[in-house]
Formats: structure tokens, C-alpha cells, sequence
């Protein structure tokens, strides 16, 4: 579990209990004395939970909290010349989420090389690697593999 979803759960708990404590000090207001203690903790303790779950409702929409996506880059080769970056998503859009698709091009003529990498979330990129390697799309046989990540350089 993230430490942002701790440390909100925490202040959530934390901000209960303080509501709980000045709900239970507010019942004189409300003429809500003559209940027994227990309902008195009861009242409190739910007021308490109300309202912190309305400022941490608050806080949420302030600063959504984005879960980490894990995600792949697949390298695919024998690309036909004249496939398309839409076509490529709609094939390995079946497999799993596509969230971007970069096709080689020629620097100099801007012509396809007839290669690309396409990022995938990790469960739909295992699945394109098992049915879409060697799958003939356009005319051609699929290459499928998972990408070399780029080295990471030293200061």
C-alpha cells in the first residue's frame, strides 16, 4: 500500500477521534445531554467519522491520488510500410491498455522503417507477447518481443 494512502487513513482515523472527542463537548448546544453515555460516544464517535469523511472527500478532490501503473514497452518488428499508428493500436488494444505507440520513421525521408515500440500496461503486454509474436497482420509476421530499456546514464 502507497505511503500517501497511509498517512490519509491515518489523519482520517486521527481526525474521527478529535471530532468524536468536540462532538461529545457540542451535545450541551444540541440538548442532547439527557442521552446515555454511550449514545452520547455513539453520536459523537458517527459525527466524527461524518466529517472526516467529507474533509478527506475534499482533500481527494483537491489532489486525486493517482495509483502507479506499471507498464511495459514491447519492441515490434516486420512492420508493414504502410501500417498505421491507429491500426497498431486496435490490434494490440484486444491484448490490454495501449498508452502510447512510437513508429520508427527515417530521419532524413520521414519513410517507416518497418519498426516501432508500443508501451502496454504489464498483464496486456505478456498477453501480446504470447498471441501476437508471428501473427500475421498486413501481410507480414509480427515480431514481438519485450523492449531493451535504454541504459541509464552516469553523472
Amino acid at each position: 500500500m502507497s505511503a500517501n494512502i497511509i498517512k490519509l487513513i491515518f489523519v482520517t482515523i486521527i481526525l474521527t477521534v478529535v471530532m468524536a472527542i468536540a462532538g461529545l463537548q457540542l451535545f450541551p448546544l444540541f440538548g442532547l445531554e439527557a442521552l446515555p453515555d454511550n449514545q452520547q460516544f455513539a453520536w459523537g464517535a458517527g459525527l466524527g467519522a461524518l466529517i472526516a469523511a467529507l474533509v478527506t472527500g475534499i482533500f481527494l478532490l483537491l489532489k486525486p491520488y493517482q495509483l502507479p501503473i506499471h507498464k511495459q514497452t514491447l519492441f515490434i518488428g516486420n512492420l508493414a510500410f504502410k501500417c498505421s499508428e491507429r491500426e497498431l493500436r486496435k490490434l494490440f488494444g484486444q491484448c490490454g491498455e495501449v498508452f502510447s505507440i512510437r513508429m520508427m520513421t527515417d530521419k532524413v525521408t520521414r519513410k517507416p522503417r518497418g519498426y516501432g515500440f508500443i508501451e502496454m500496461d504489464v498483464k496486456g503486454a505478456k498477453r501480446a507477447l504470447v498471441e501476437l509474436n508471428e501473427y500475421e497482420f498486413m501481410g507480414r509476421d509480427l515480431r514481438v518481443s519485450p523492449a531493451n530499456e535504454p541504459a541509464k546514464q552516469s553523472d
